[in-house]
C-alpha cells in the first residue's frame, strides 16, 4: 500500500466546492437551507468513510498512523474502515429521516443545525472505541 492523500484532497476540494455552490445559490428559506447543508455534510462524510473503506486508507483517520495501517492485514483494514463507514452511513440515514420530518414540521434553522452537529459529534466520538 502506497501512502497517498490524493483521494482525500479531491474529496476536500469537492466538499468545499459543494459548500460554495450552496452559498452561491442563496436559498432564501433558512430552514430548508439548513436541512440541505446538514444532509450534504453527512453525505460527504459518509462518502469519505466509503472511500477510506474501498481504498483501505485507514491512515487518513487521525488515530491511525501509516505504519500501523501498513502492518495490518488487508482484511483487518477493511473491517476497521467498514465499522467507521457503517456508523456514518446510519447517521446519514437518521438525519435524512429527521430532515423529512423537520421540513414538514418547519423546525428552526438552529434546531436543524444543532441536531446535525450533535449527530456528527456523537457518531465521531463513537468511533474512538473501534480498534484495529
Amino acid at each position: 500500500m502506497k501512502k497517498s492523500y490524493k483521494g482525500y484532497i479531491v474529496w476536500m476540494i469537492l466538499f468545499c466546492v459543494g459548500m460554495e455552490l450552496m452559498m452561491i445559490v442563496g436559498l432564501k428559506n433558512l430552514k430548508l437551507f439548513s436541512l440541505i447543508l446538514g444532509n450534504y455534510t453527512l453525505m460527504m462524510i459518509t462518502l469519505l468513510t466509503g472511500m477510506i473503506y474501498k481504498n483501505e486508507c485507514i491512515y487518513w483517520y487521525s488515530q491511525m498512523s501509516y505504519q500501523e495501517a501498513i502492518e495490518a492485514t488487508s482484511m483487518s483494514r477493511k473491517k476497521y474502515a467498514y465499522k467507521h463507514f457503517i456508523r456514518f452511513f446510519i447517521t446519514c440515514l437518521l438525519y435524512l429521516f429527521y430532515s423529512i420530518i423537520a421540513y414538514f414540521l418547519s423546525f428552526s434553522f438552529g434546531m436543524n443545525m444543532t441536531i446535525c452537529c450533535l449527530l456528527i459529534m456523537v457518531c465521531a466520538l463513537s468511533t474512538t472505541s473501534i480498534k484495529l
